[in-house]
């Protein structure tokens, strides 16, 4: 299958397209990668050629390489002779002794901007939506097609390790800014323009780092400059525990290395640590969970297909809060007319100022454009009456709660939506088979659990209760959809999924703290384990008296029942019965002032302290065995049917180490035997909540395992 034709502009240029068929992206796989070596090699030996043009048919440029077939490296050895013939067809491009230009009209990342980079002279077209980046770190790999060697010579250390680590991704603006590009025309012009840089000679057939005594742009390695920038990210880079995330130390140390040496014995280094990386469990886990996992939810993989799609126009929004209002942002955002309903004007005024608020921000800082912003402000239409609703094709629940006032409000929506329009509660406790007992047609509610803030956050858990249909679970992907979220679909329970889960966390950092253990050392010990904040510190931004109220919602009286030692519920009295009520209410866990959070001296009152030595390889378990027990047991007792959602859900609800591929993944990483008699040791210490469920303990016997590779 030909993914690469040849285009004629005159002149002498010839044009290489990239095209695959049946898709609507261009990326790279080792069959394309041999069909372009082929092609360069013909276009540079046909004297009738004076020029080269890269080109897309499609919307984007190229957006990467085949992460199937990265992931099917088993070895370093795989790993190295695979990205030894990617680099060999770049280099050729870049020895190409004609001018070589690329025309980049949409996205180009990872092996894309690699291409790129390898041409004499880059063009791109004229679209907010271009984006330009190297986001291999973020699935735990290194550019290994010159990425490492090319970027910094081309646009300096300061400007290229943002992009080597931190996936940071540039618009065209910026990359002519930074010098990543060269020029920025409309796509109209872009042949024309590629055409015209290779005539006017704008392109030399000649790379700048090929010359004796060339000087990379910006700070050299050697300045103290340089030496500052590279140690910053030194830094970032050893805060995860070793081999956590290793992609962050071998970027840092083929950009180092390699700058010092010429341009072949650069590319030789970057090699050698690709495949040092590439073939690696943390590979493996991320590309299955934030690439395959993650496209097939946001496939839409659990919408039954006998149900035809909806095409939603309104929706409605009773609850005008923090959640309400993010929800509400987001639907207008994707093109819904929205009714903000509250019971009080000044509420309902508050609301609506809000998210005036926040769309007026996204303007100022070049989010939005102001006609864009226009639109979404004329789809919200503010009201207090029950009965402008009547015509929506889908409520979203937001109000406090209280599962009294739910219910009221269920009610009140019932008696004046149409029969067939879904209900849906944004609850993040309270069972949905529950709520559904007040609603006229129990079948057409669902739970949809957003997260705070909802404009950034992706996940949506969306809770089928006992009686949910399949009509309404469509519909409410449906809507999912369109306001590009990313959904995982779970069973009903106490706590669904990801706040059982997350609760685990808590409360087993709570129980550390109560043993007398001090906070910094606990925040500290999970922020290695590649948590991005650590838990007591999320606490006190969440609200300790909102968590004493989760607790109690899941709980009944408040007591972790079945969960001997626990003492979470101790903790969070002791806090809050001394006006301890997190950072909003002035202080938790932690005192806060203008150089950060610093533990409350009162806590070795309210805790003291035991004197015993606090291994932080066992504080690491507790906090994360903790969570994927729980999911572990959430997929036995049938509240999570796919081990992958649960992955997903850990990832995106709450960023726990995608080196694992998630909490469920966590379990296959370190070996279910190991994991088993690990968690059988601390139950024998800590209690019996890290009994392992009894479908676990069986994988464990036969060595099995949740994903085969």
């Amino acid at each position: 299958m030909a993914v690469i034709r040849i285009e004629d502009y005159g002149e002498g240029i010839q044009a290489i397209v990239f095209d695959r068929p049946g898709s609507p992206h261009n990326f790279m796989d080792m069959e394309v990668v041999a069909e372009l070596h082929e092609v360069i090699r013909s276009l540079a030996a046909d004297e009738k050629v004076r020029g080269i043009v890269i080109a897309s048919a499609k919307k984007s440029f190229v957006v990467g390489g085949d992460l199937k077939e990265l992931k099917a490296l088993n070895t370093p050895e795989e790993a190295a002779r695979s990205i030894k013939i990617v680099q060999s067809c770049l280099r050729d491009l870049e020895l190409v002794p004609k001018p070589v230009v690329a025309a980049i009209n949409g996205l180009a990342l990872g092996g894309g901007l690699e291409v790129a980079l390898a041409c004499n002279y880059r063009i791109v077209a004229e679209d907010p939506r271009l984006k330009l980046g190297l986001p291999e770190v973020s699935l735990g790999l290194i550019p290994g097609a010159g990425g490492t060697q090319r970027l910094p010579r081309l646009i300096g250390l300061a400007a290229a390790l943002p992009i080597l680590l931190e996936d940071r991704q540039v618009t065209g603006a910026r990359a002519l800014e930074i010098g990543l590009v060269d020029e920025i025309v409309s796509a109209s012009e872009l042949k024309t323009r590629s055409k015209e840089a290779i005539l006017s000679s704008m392109a030399l057939p000649r790379q700048p780092w090929e010359d004796e005594g060339f000087v990379m742009p910006g700070a050299s390695l050697t300045s103290d400059e340089g030496q500052e920038i590279l140690a910053t990210y030194w830094v970032k880079a050893r805060r995860r525990k070793p081999g956590l995330e290793p992609a962050p130390d071998a970027i840092l140390t083929a950009v180092e290395t390699g700058l010092k040496l010429p341009i072949e014995a650069g590319l030789a280094l970057e090699q050698e640590k690709f495949a040092s990386v590439a073939a690696s469990k943390v590979v493996k886990n991320k590309i299955r969970t934030l690439f395959l996992g993650l496209n097939d939810a946001n496939g839409m993989k659990d919408r039954p297909e006998d149900i035809a799609p909806y095409e939603l126009k309104s929706v409605a929004v009773v609850g005008v809060g923090q959640m309400g209002g993010g929800i509400a942002y987001c639907a207008a955002q994707a093109g819904y007319d929205v009714f903000l309903l509250e019971a009080e004007q000044g509420r309902l005024e508050a609301g609506l100022g809000s998210i005036s608020n926040r769309i007026k921000g996204s303007v100022e800082r070049n989010r939005m454009s102001a006609k864009a912003a226009e639109k979404m402000l004329a789809r919200l239409k503010p009201t207090t009456s029950y009965a402008d609703i009547s015509g929506v094709d889908l409520v979203f629940e937001a109000v406090s709660e209280v599962q009294t006032i739910k219910d009221q409000v269920t009610a009140d929506v019932c008696a004046v939506v149409r029969p067939d329009v879904p209900i849906a509660s944004n609850t993040s406790t309270i069972p949905i088979s529950t709520l559904a007992g007040c609603a006229s047609h129990p079948e057409r509610f669902i739970g949809l659990h957003f997260f705070a803030p909802v404009d950034r956050m992706k996940l949506v858990e969306v809770i089928k209760g006992d009686r949910t249909d399949k009509a309404t679970l469509a519909r409410a992907l449906d809507a999912i959809a369109g306001m590009r979220k990313t959904p995982i679909v779970v069973n009903d329970g106490l706590g669904f999924y990801t706040s059982r889960v997350v609760g685990a966390y808590t409360g087993e950092a709570f129980t550390l703290l109560a043993e007398g253990l001090s906070p910094s050392l606990i925040d500290e010990v999970a922020l290695k384990a590649g948590m991005p904040i650590g838990p007591l510190a999320m606490a006190d931004i969440t609200s300790l008296t909102l968590l004493k109220d989760i607790v109690a919602s899941i709980n009944g009286d408040g007591t972790a029942i079945g969960l001997q030692g626990l003492r979470l519920t101790e903790a969070l009295d002791k806090l809050t019965s001394v006006g301890r009520v997190g950072k909003a209410g002035g202080g938790g866990v932690y005192d806060y002032d203008e150089t950060g959070q610093h533990p409350w001296p009162g806590l070795s009152d309210c805790f003291p302290p035991t004197g015993d030595f606090a291994d932080d390889d066992v504080v690491e378990k507790r906090l994360l065995y903790a969570q994927s027990l729980e999911a572990a047991r959430a997929i036995e007792e049938g509240v999570i049917e796919d081990s992958i959602d649960a992955d997903i859900g850990s990832v995106l609800g709450w960023a726990f180490p995608s080196a694992y591929g998630g909490v469920i993944g966590l379990i296959d990483t370190i070996g279910t035997a190991k994991f088993v008699a690990d968690c059988d040791v601390l139950r024998d210490l800590y209690g019996g909540r890290f009994d392992v469920p009894e479908q676990l303990r069986n994988m464990a016997k036969r060595d099995a395992c949740f994903y085969s590779e």
